[in-house]
């Protein structure tokens, strides 16, 4: 009776109509009326199997209902992607009260207008974030990096300081006082590789896979936003003490935005490795093996590959020899040669508008509210389009657009004194070019994995230098030839990194939606961490649900008094010696709490 008890309930679990009452009640009444009639009849049986319709119709509903939550899933916020956005968003507000168009002037100003001079100090600052930035990015990815943002924010201190004390004494035409400048600068580029790479790779291992466009996205949505509200304080300030490009007022606005710095290194101090997500927040390529190794084990969840989002783009080669491996360094690549184009022409903006448009202080404040606010619109509409097309498939034409209107900049010297032709022509062109640099950085983040992130994050000083390094290239044409050729340079070096390390990547990076289900598919294949778990661990329903096992010994599963998952028996160890039966027992409880503390 009690095998044929079992076989019922089996049964019935596998029919989906255990919670059927109906059914179980004559079956119950059935199994006890003779184990003979039971054995030989299947009756009860069929009566079971006539519900499955109705228990299949409830799976299926609740299928469908799981997918389409798997289709509203969200990014999931945690502690260190509520503070890198907070972090994000006050050095945003702070760096644009002063660094974006105030500083450049002053800094100028301090050089005797020499533009040659304003680029070597910005190379100088470039040159000591490349110099930190390889070996943070190699501790970061050895050691824990909260570490190394500890040590970023006592230097980061060091540089608000210097920075405001050398401000203060800082007056025109002083090479004694640009030189301590570029030495404050150069502190603040050692700054910027010392938190970085860390803060960047903390950040990529606290988001799912799949997801990363989205934190790429709000990563710059708060960055610009915040970077409005800069400009408005400058602007305040400039119409309150003078509307005019002098030293005493330029630098009072630098020291507001040093001031407004400091609660970035506070932020710095509570950022944690231990709040970061495990398996799911891996590359796609490791998510991907880790489930073909099951497949070749014969786990059945994910033995047919074919066609499954775990094949994505997997045997592709661009010409022969272009695959998903060299995605990321197709893309550095790429970044590296916009920004070699960019730091020749970006940095001197504030100073074109200045000297070409004859903006004033407070007009200049207002250019820079509006940019913020066309590239967030930028940045939500590529975000968007890329969830459909893809990625590559936005940032090519979005990048296109970007340097065809730079182009159109170069060609028109002639409108150069009309504020109102050329700067919505300049309101587009960045727009455009800056929208599409978190897609970029999210598929970098997709194709490297979390071990080697920081050291990842640290190439892009390389493509910092480049900017900077530019910019001494940049002040030369200026002062050589103009902004026009200036501009032409630039978009010719800008459309090379796009034909020759963006467009062969098309074919290769998989789109976001693949990407989430291949992490789900790991998930119900019990690829996370968190499916490692095992009894006692696995809570209450776990322990109510599993039947007590009987043991002989209570040296491994028997837990006396600690396990709740397994009963010891009565009297097993009257036939020990009270020392055997001792020993046995503590070398149980040892080895339990050595289990624990391995899952833990």
């Amino acid at each position: 009776k009690t095998a044929t008890s079992r076989r019922t309930r089996e049964t019935m679990s596998m029919s989906g109509d255990v919670e059927n009452e109906e059914v179980k009640a004559p079956l119950l009444a059935t199994s006890m009326a003779s184990y003979t009639s039971m054995e030989s009849s299947p009756l009860p049986l069929i009566d079971v199997t006539t519900t499955t319709p109705t228990g299949g119709k409830e799976n299926k509903e609740k299928k469908e209902k799981e997918n389409k939550d798997k289709g509203k899933r969200r990014l999931k916020l945690n502690q260190n992607l509520i503070l890198g956005f907070t972090l994000t968003g006050v050095f945003s507000f702070a760096n644009n009260i002063y660094a974006t168009n105030v500083f450049p002037n002053f800094l100028l100003e301090v050089a005797g207008g020499n533009t040659v001079l304003f680029g070597l100090a910005e190379a100088l600052s470039g040159l000591s974030q490349l110099v930190a930035a390889f070996p943070i990015g190699y501790l970061a990815d050895k050691y824990k990096r909260k570490y190394l943002l500890w040590f970023g924010g006592g230097v980061w201190t060091a540089y608000i300081g210097l920075l405001g004390y050398a401000t203060y004494y800082a007056h025109r035409s002083s090479m004694k006082c640009f030189v301590i400048l570029c030495a404050v600068l150069a502190l603040g580029g050692l700054t910027n590789g010392i938190v970085g790479g860390p803060l960047m790779a903390l950040l990529d291992d606290s988001v799912e896979a799949g997801f990363r466009s989205d934190m790429e996205m709000y990563y710059s949505v708060i960055w610009n936003l915040a970077s409005i509200v800069g400009p408005i304080v400058a602007l305040v300030s400039f119409s309150v003490i003078g509307n005019q490009w002098n030293l005493q007022e330029m630098k009072f606005v630098i020291f507001l935005g040093c001031a407004a710095t400091i609660p970035c290194v506070i932020i710095c101090f509570f950022l944690d490795d231990n709040k970061t997500l495990g398996k799911e927040s891996d590359s796609v390529i490791k998510i991907e093996q880790e489930q073909q190794q099951q497949a070749a084990q014969g786990d059945s969840s994910t033995k047919d590959l074919e066609g499954s989002p775990a094949n994505l783009e997997g045997e592709k080669k661009v010409l022969g020899f272009i695959g998903r491996k060299h995605i990321p360094w197709f893309l550095f690549l790429q970044n590296l040669f916009s920004a070699i184009g960019a730091g020749m022409t970006v940095k001197f903006f504030p100073i074109f508008f200045q000297v070409e448009c004859g903006l004033n202080p407070v007009f200049l404040q207002i250019v820079y509210i509006c940019l913020p606010l066309v590239v967030v619109l930028g940045t939500v509409l590529a975000t968007k389009l890329s969830k459909k097309f893809g990625r590559m498939q936005i940032i090519i034409p979005f990048n296109i657009l970007g340097i065809s209107l730079t182009f159109t900049m170069a060609l028109m010297r002639r409108w150069y004194t009309l504020p109102h032709v050329m700067i919505p022509v300049y309101l587009a062109r960045c727009g455009f070019m800056w929208s599409t640099g978190g897609l970029a950085y999210s598929i970098i983040a997709d194709y490297v994995p979390k071990e080697y992130r920081a050291r990842w994050n640290t190439l892009e000083s390389i493509a910092s230098f480049g900017w900077s390094g530019s910019a001494l290239l940049g002040g030369k044409l200026v002062r050589m030839s103009g902004y026009s050729t200036t501009f032409a340079i630039t978009a010719i070096v800008q459309l090379l990194g796009v034909l020759l390390f963006a467009l062969p990547l098309v074919p290769l990076v998989a789109k976001e939606s693949d990407i989430q289900a291949l992490v789900e598919d790991q998930k119900e294949s019990g690829g996370t961490e968190t499916d490692e778990l095992e009894e006692p661990l696995l809570g209450n329903e776990a322990r109510e649900s599993a039947e007590p096992r009987e043991i002989i010994t209570s040296s491994i599963r028997g837990l006396p008094g600690l396990n709740p998952m397994f009963n010891e028996t009565e009297n097993e160890n009257e036939n020990l010696p009270d020392i055997a039966s001792s020993l046995s027992k503590s070398l149980g409880h040892l080895e339990h709490i050595a289990r624990v503390g391995s899952l833990g």
